[in-house]
């Protein structure tokens, strides 16, 4: 069975395909669907990422992890990338994010957390556009170049299997379960 994270993402696609023979420009309802779809897709591969790493993959467990990712909302994951879109990570996390024995001043992000950031936040503002926006135009090039920038960051996320990335993921994911605050933040 395919992800959710997967599905949303065929489903964007399916939204641009174009029965034999079609020409002309797509509806503007299905290019603006596909844009939402594809940020959804993103949204969910994150909430998934999250549960997992702080409930656990078991099985019996599947109850547990989408009790916990309606906890979280669009604007606390973006609050948390938003302090990783850089080379380093935002001062007010840095310490959370440095792995054991860590000493540098500055925590370095990893290059597939800062593109997922980056994308988060632009896939957001484009689905924002998409969704709330009537007088914004939007290309059928904008839905697939959204699509595809979503699924390489999602791909690159699952790719990055190192133990200091995999310690990264699992204390990012913990952030963004914090609304991307920490205590000394609040």
């Amino acid at each position: 069975m395919a992800a959710y994270d997967e599905e949303l993402l065929e489903a964007a696609q399916r939204l641009l395909a174009r029965r034999t023979g079609q020409r002309g420009k797509l509806a503007a309802a299905r290019i603006r669907r596909s844009i939402s779809t594809s940020y959804y897709a993103l949204f969910h591969f994150i909430l998934d990422e999250v549960s997992l790493r702080v409930v656990g993959a078991g099985n019996g467990l599947r109850v547990r992890r989408r009790i916990l990712a309606r906890t979280l909302a669009h604007a606390g994951v973006k609050t948390a990338l938003d302090k990783v879109r850089g080379a380093s990570a935002d001062v007010s996390v840095a310490d959370f994010l440095r792995q054991d024995g860590g000493q540098a001043a500055n925590v370095a992000v990893p290059a597939f957390v800062q593109k997922m950031a980056k994308a988060f936040a632009d896939a957001q503002a484009k689905r924002h556009d998409a969704d709330y926006d009537l007088n914004k135009s939007l290309s059928e090039v904008d839905a697939r170049l959204l699509h595809a920038r979503v699924g390489r960051v999602i791909a690159a996320w699952r790719g990055a299997t190192s133990r200091a990335d995999r310690d990264f993921k699992h204390a990012l994911c913990v952030l963004i379960l914090l609304k991307g605050k920490l205590r000394a933040d609040q």
